[in-house]
């Protein structure tokens, strides 16, 4: 299977996390579980992120950097 990241680790800092979130992907902010609905652009310093609670259907945006993958 070939790496996403060639020598990049999330877990280590080595490659930024929001690499490894894609839209719709299941993503853990304050200890709970969100679908990532949406992102500031790579440009906008103190990017937020745009979550979704998967059992109320609530959205919420958040500082970026408090977001963090789901493990598989």
């Amino acid at each position: 299977m070939p790496q996403r990241h060639r020598g990049a680790d999330v877990a280590s800092g080595a490659f930024p996390a929001t690499a490894a979130m894609e839209i719709g992907d299941l993503v853990t902010y304050q200890g709970r579980a969100y679908v990532l609905r949406g992102l500031e652009p790579m440009s906008v310093p103190n990017r937020r992120a745009e979550l979704e609670d998967p059992e109320s259907g609530e959205v919420i945006v958040v500082p970026l950097a408090e977001v963090s993958p789901q493990d598989p």
